[in-house]
């Protein structure tokens, strides 16, 4: 499977490490509800300032650069980036043109060397999802609600690893964040609620064809300028 380099980001909930931020331990009501993108963009600006020498960014400088993070400090941080960056409108959370904005906004602020856009089509998701993990970006990946039945609670599965080494679907989403953190020719690795999913490719683009739409279910899309 072709992964990212290095250990993804983890926070100490209950003594216990992460997979990833979850937004289900903030004590906002508002990011417990719709704070998925703001977790998304924080995690993947973290593990850069851990991890790419050139994106040492001074608002995490007090942040420990190994091991997990406290969460008092990673909640602390997300608030931080909800307020500056990506804001998010009540009870619905941030759309992927805003979660592009703030990114951009994020490292112009700081001059850090990437473009950030949220892409339409999906004619070159997988490439593009490839390109990334082999530059070693984390990335966010949303699968859209219901359109245009928004109502619905039809949701794309995300599976576990039991013991066994099979893989069992054990829980869903729509319009929601998670970031990719590996892939192969069938399967997503990713991390959703500070937990480590995996999500098989074709029921994502079968989720997206039947109940979804490729423009809110979709990528942010990160590269470094040349």
């Amino acid at each position: 499977m072709l992964s990212l380099q290095h250990p993804y980001i983890s926070v100490s909930f209950d003594g216990h490490g992460s997979y990833g931020g979850g937004q289900q331990f903030s004590h906002d009501r508002m990011m417990k509800r719709c704070g998925c993108g703001v977790v998304a963009a924080t995690d993947l600006l973290l593990y850069l300032d851990r991890y790419h020498p050139e994106a040492e960014i001074p608002p995490f400088r007090d942040l420990p650069h190994e091991g997990p993070l406290p969460f008092p400090a990673y909640d602390a941080c997300l608030q931080r980036m909800r307020k500056s960056y990506f804001p998010m409108i009540p009870y619905a959370g941030i759309n992927g043109l805003m979660l592009a904005a703030g990114m951009q906004l994020f490292f112009r602020r700081w001059k850090l060397p990437y473009t950030a856009k949220w892409c339409f089509g999906h004619t070159r998701l997988w490439d593009r999802i490839e390109a990334m993990l082999r530059a070693d970006l984390p990335v966010i990946m949303s699968v859209g609600p219901n359109l245009p039945l928004f109502w619905r609670r039809e949701r794309a599965n995300f599976y576990s690893r039991l013991p066994s080494g099979e893989l069992r679907a054990t829980a869903g989403a729509h319009a929601h964040y998670f970031t990719v953190t590996g892939m192969d020719e069938d399967w997503l690795r990713i991390s959703s609620w500070g937990r480590l999913y995996y999500l098989r490719r074709q029921e994502f683009n079968d989720y997206v064809a039947r109940h979804s739409a490729a423009f809110v279910s979709n990528i942010l899309y990160i590269e470094r300028k040349t």
